[in-house]
């Protein structure tokens, strides 16, 4: 008798505990990668520095550019592509020399599609871009 109650005692528990761990997972995401897929275009006036990345992601909240010489005015401007088709665009200052430049406040909030391969541009703006200078 003793031995069909822990019997029961213990099915129970396994069932709780199954229920427990199916309730905890609840959501997945995966890292993102770097693709180390960096290319320029230096035909004017299309100079840029741009990476290209795969999405796995469903909005993009900012993207950050390793700058240099501040230049003239420290002013660069980041545009995604999706192929040939301008998405969104966003600008973004560096203060000194050597710093990262956040680009976060876009023109456009789009939603991405899994899988989907965009491309960001990234360019100087102000004085700096007079002969279309890459960053």
């Amino acid at each position: 008798m003793i031995e069909r109650q822990m019997l029961k005692l213990a099915v129970a528990m396994a069932m709780m505990c199954g229920l427990a761990s199916a309730s905890v997972v609840g959501y997945h995401v995966e890292p993102v990668k770097a693709s180390w897929s960096g290319h320029t275009d230096t035909i004017p006036p299309n100079n840029y520095v741009a990476q290209t990345v795969t999405c796995n992601f469903d909005s993009l909240s900012y993207v950050e550019l390793f700058a240099g010489a501040k230049g003239d005015s420290g002013t660069y401007t980041a545009t995604v592509y999706d192929g040939n088709t301008q998405l969104m665009t966003s600008d973004g200052s560096q203060d000194h020399d050597c710093r990262w430049v956040r680009f976060e406040d876009w023109d456009q909030q789009v939603a991405f599609t899994k899988g989907k391969t965009l491309t960001i541009r990234f360019t100087r703006g102000g004085n700096d871009n007079h002969d279309n200078h890459a960053v």
